[in-house]
């Protein structure tokens, strides 16, 4: 007689998170327990634990894969001017995958309405933001502090603001509308 067990059945995370986006997204973040997320996705709990310790931690993935297309578009960058130097890099983090679009406009969108989840405390987005204020005095060392504080806050902010307003819109791939928004907005 054959074991019924077999090999465990494989869960993707982007699988799961999509399904608890689309719940959040129709029904708010805080109408929708794990339970129902566990139960939509045909997960069991202790499953959806494992991949999400928290309700808020379905919300926040792909955080990771923006910082680190950040990161290492700054790595290429050929010392020219460091503002456009940093629009460029934001503009290449927010080149999400076509298979990720979906996801991602659902989480800028319950993000959007939940003040709980607001991603500016994050402290991978604080480390972006205080990396953007180092790469800038690292430019010109005899900048002024605050000048380059606000300039990396400003830019941070347009990233927000644009991506929140994409994710409202259909108007087209995140990082034109973002690269837009950096051309409109004269933010640093």
């Amino acid at each position: 007689m054959p074991s019924s067990l077999g090999r465990p059945r494989t869960i993707s995370p982007d699988a799961v998170s999509l399904v608890a986006l689309r719940l959040f997204d129709e029904k708010g973040f805080d109408a929708v327990s794990m339970d129902d997320v566990a139960r939509e996705a045909d997960v069991s709990r202790r499953s959806l634990f494992r991949l999400f310790p928290s309700k808020p931690s379905l919300v926040w993935g792909g955080l990771d894969e923006f910082v680190a297309r950040f990161r290492a578009a700054l790595e290429t960058d050929d010392g020219g001017d460091a503002v456009r130097a940093l629009q460029s890099a934001y503009v290449v983090a927010s080149a999400f995958p076509d298979e990720q679009i979906e996801v991602t406009r659902r989480r800028l969108r319950v993000i959007r309405v939940t003040p709980a989840l607001d991603l500016r405390a994050d402290p991978r987005l604080t480390a972006v933001t205080d990396e953007t204020r180092q790469f800038l005095v690292s430019r010109d060392p005899e900048a002024d502090e605050l000048a380059a504080v606000v300039r990396a806050h400003a830019l941070a902010a347009v990233v927000s603001a644009s991506l929140t307003w994409w994710a409202e819109h259909d108007d087209g791939r995140p990082e034109d509308v973002l690269a837009r928004a950096f051309g409109v907005s004269g933010a640093a």
